[in-house]
């Protein structure tokens, strides 16, 4: 792809807000579809699917305003990865939501990341080196980087676990253009789950 555009700046970039309001993150599957936008100039995925048609996602709920996602970029021999990062804090540590952590650990993912101004960022999802032998996995996937938290000392102390995942790409993150469902009914025992349609 070659330089053939300027970046303008509008009133609405000048007036965007920080930070994330949801995370949504799935296990890939071996019937995992992902269509990339063929329009370069957009850089979209407008579908994922699996095997279930449309693709399900497990919806992370955090401390409002301690999630945020990272983009750092490193040039080496000719080749550009990039170093992305998705971050949330889990309140209050509870052995239910620890479980669900555990599962975490082996786990090779893709997450949604959608800010604050309604853009909704796909990690883990790359159309440059797809793993063309395991089918059920790109080589560019979201992994579990660490945790870090505690109960703290003093009653006003937070109490939760803080989430940082992570994924090297061969790209920058692509915005999902398709439809996000969202199905929960705001009691803690829901298993809170989305799915993605076209």
């Amino acid at each position: 792809m070659a330089i053939d555009k300027g970046i303008a700046i509008v009133c609405a970039d000048l007036q965007q807000v920080g930070g994330i309001k949801h995370v949504l993150l799935r296990e890939w599957t071996t019937a995992d579809g992902i269509v990339y936008d063929s329009n370069a100039h957009l850089h979209e995925i407008t579908s994922i699917k699996d095997a279930s048609d449309p693709a399900e996602w497990y919806i992370y709920e955090f401390k409002s305003q301690e999630a945020s996602m990272t983009v750092n970029a490193t040039k080496e021999n000719g080749s550009t990865s990039f170093e992305c990062g998705l971050s949330f804090m889990l309140p209050r540590m509870t052995s239910e939501k620890f479980a669900e952590l555990q599962a975490m650990q082996n786990t090779c993912m893709m997450a949604i990341a959608v800010d604050n101004n309604d853009q909704a960022f796909v990690l883990g999802v790359s159309d440059q080196y797809v793993n063309a032998v395991a089918a059920s996995r790109s080589q560019t996937y979201v992994s579990l980087a660490s945790m870090e938290g505690g109960t703290g000392s003093a009653f006003t102390d937070d109490n939760g676990i803080t989430v940082n995942l992570t994924c090297k790409q061969y790209e920058l993150p692509r915005e999902y253009t398709g439809t996000i469902t969202y199905y929960t009914d705001g009691t803690p025992s829901t298993i809170y789950k989305a799915e993605t349609t076209t």
